[in-house]
């Protein structure tokens, strides 16, 4: 449904209202398996009341008949990828027809078993690759992650906490032409930057703090999969952080110079709380 809402967006915008969106790249999205499967009212009040739902014969047979709508749509669970399960570790990766198939169990009885050991976190293969070119392509869309700072481990979270914005600028603009470098560019700095309205960000310009990234133009591209995720993207030669050199000569150095952003109460203009006569080390993170 993008295309209708793109349109939807673009009424809006031309009547004056201000509507932005954020995109990351990837035909896949992320969340629990209880946000993918279960219904919002099956969901209130937390795991216990859920649980309690599942035990009155009405709430679970209309529990069930949402999860079977949902596997129908997601072919079995063929879809839906295990990123973490903490009652069973082994299965990250793993995609939820496979495990049931493993199980010889019915992938509804996969999913209730999940759920009441506590759920997990799952990758939902559900986007449309030639809709991800599309999104990316609107001037007011910027580029945005919605991942987390991740370190390896035995999970198998979703690419794009490694990988999105050097697949935005390496693999779609650089390497697809799919969109325009600057384009590609400015969606991952000064639109974020306009947007949240976060002031002497986001631009190469005197006076602002010095975020700077360089790179061979052809160099940059992400590595992480949803096979293999925790992979950090190639090509970065330099980067400053707040002025500060992060990574040098293609390494890094070791200097954590990033400084928390708060905005103050409603109606005032953001501020950096860190000032660039404010530098006292005490408050870098």
């Amino acid at each position: 449904l993008v295309r209708v809402a793109v349109k939807e967006i673009e009424k809006a915008r031309a009547a004056g209202m201000v509507v932005t969106a954020d995109q990351y790249p990837y035909v896949a999205s992320s969340t629990s398996l209880s946000a993918t499967f279960l219904p919002t009212w099956a969901r209130e009040g937390g795991r216990s009341q859920l649980l309690d739902r599942l035990k009155n014969p009405g709430d679970e047979r209309r529990i069930h008949q949402a999860i079977r709508k949902k596997l129908d749509l997601t072919d079995q669970g063929e879809r839906i990828q295990i990123a973490y399960h903490q009652a069973q570790p082994a299965w990250s990766g793993k995609r939820l027809k496979q495990i049931a198939d493993e199980l010889e169990l019915d992938p509804l009885e996969l999913v209730l078993r999940i759920e009441r050991a506590g759920g997990a976190g799952i990758v939902n293969y559900s986007i449309n690759e030639s809709d991800v070119r599309f999104v990316m392509k609107q001037q007011w869309v910027a580029t945005a992650s919605d991942g987390s700072a991740r370190i390896p481990s035995d999970r198998m979270p979703h690419p794009r906490s490694y990988g999105t914005f050097p697949r935005k600028i390496g693999y779609y603009s650089v390497r697809e032409k799919e969109i325009d470098l600057p384009q590609a560019i400015r969606s991952c700095t000064g639109l974020p930057a306009d947007i949240l309205g976060l002031p002497e960000r986001g631009y190469l310009r005197a006076g602002y703090f010095a975020d700077i990234a360089v790179w061979p133009e052809k160099e940059l591209i992400d590595r992480a999969t949803f096979e293999n995720p925790h992979q950090y993207s190639d090509g970065i030669r330099y980067l400053w952080v707040n002025g500060t050199p992060s990574i040098w000569s293609g390494k890094q150095t070791g200097v954590l110079a990033g400084r928390t952003l708060r905005h103050p109460l409603a109606g005032q203009k953001p501020t950096d709380q860190n000032s660039p006569d404010q530098k006292s080390a005490g408050q870098q993170e």
